[in-house]
């Protein structure tokens, strides 16, 4: 499929599943790579080695730059899936065999020197001068496994504490809930997963797959609809979500299967001011450049069906 000299590929710029990672691995008949790093530290921090063929980590330090894990045991710090504070000392990870977890702290020549005339913003990005070796916190919650390996789990901000006093990491959520047949990532933006501390559960807005849910919608009775109709099917609801928890099973903790979901069709425009049928791009806010969500200006833009899922949450 892709000429067949290509030797090996490196993934980077957002996480993506250990399915997918294997996936295109498999198609590319080539082993494709994960790398991990941020603007300001130059895009130097860790990469997988030629030789590891696991996926779902992105290897170890870059010979440039050291990583440390620091613990997250402040008051205002969140907690995992199990209430437990992040600890740098920790030697295991819901299950799993570790040496420790905590925000990702980086340090070295190739690690920039602070933001461009931003003096309060620098000192509470790093932990120390960054002239003077001080590390850069990252944000970023991840922890090592016991071959060395980083493991980014969520961003510091992401993680949210639901009614219930468990937390939820929506970025990892939305990694895996990707993989469904039915979400449509790329072009359309994906699935945002959302969570606050009035909720019991979990919910989502999907922005529908339509080729793949008009095949559904053609063996469950409902081919007529438009578009914008079959997305506001309670039938095709239904029938996402289930496929949904069905994706999250074994790979989400319980208190991250989602309660119920919205779907968005994709058809309306891309550029300008986006309207609620409209796919998620940099063009209308609803990206950044990069790819990334812009959780508040989609919420703005679905402002009643947001109010209608945190009801279903409640």
């Amino acid at each position: 499929m892709i000429g067949g000299r290509l030797k090996q590929g490196v993934s980077g710029g957002g996480p993506i599943s250990a399915d997918v990672q294997e996936f295109m691995s498999t198609i590319g008949g080539m082993p494709l790579f994960q790398g991990y790093a941020l603007t300001e530290t130059c895009c130097a921090g860790t990469v997988q080695d030629i030789s590891d063929t696991d996926p779902g980590n992105v290897g170890g330090p870059v010979p440039s730059v050291e990583l440390k894990l620091r613990s997250c045991d402040g008051k205002e710090d969140p907690k995992d899936q199990a209430g437990d504070q992040y600890l740098s000392t920790d030697d295991e990870h819901m299950g799993v065999r570790c040496i420790g977890r905590g925000e990702v702290c980086i340090r070295g020549p190739s690690v920039s020197n602070g933001y461009f005339k931003q003096p309060e913003k620098t000192q509470e990005a790093w932990d120390g001068p960054p002239r003077g070796g001080g590390w850069f916190r990252t944000g970023d919650i991840a922890y090592w496994d016991r071959r060395g390996r980083l493991h980014i789990m969520d961003r510091l901000k992401n993680l949210i504490k639901l009614k219930g006093g468990e937390y939820i990491a929506v970025e990892n959520m939305e990694k895996e809930y990707s993989t469904s047949a039915y979400v449509r990532g790329g072009v359309n933006g994906g699935i945002m997963c959302y969570g606050d501390g009035d909720l019991r559960k979990p919910i989502a807005l999907v922005q529908a797959n339509m080729p793949e849910l008009k095949r559904w919608a053609g063996g469950a009775g409902l081919s007529g609809l438009t578009d914008e109709d079959l997305c506001q099917s309670k039938e095709a609801e239904k029938a996402v979500l289930e496929n949904l928890i069905t994706v999250a099973k074994g790979k989400l903790g319980k208190n991250e299967v989602l309660c119920a979901i919205r779907l968005i069709p994709g058809t309306g425009p891309v550029e300008g001011t986006a309207t609620t049928t409209s796919p998620w791009d940099p063009a209308n806010g609803c990206r950044t450049a990069s790819g990334k969500l812009e959780r508040k200006a989609i919420q703005k833009t679905h402002p009643e069906l947001m109010e209608a899922l945190k009801k279903a949450g409640e």
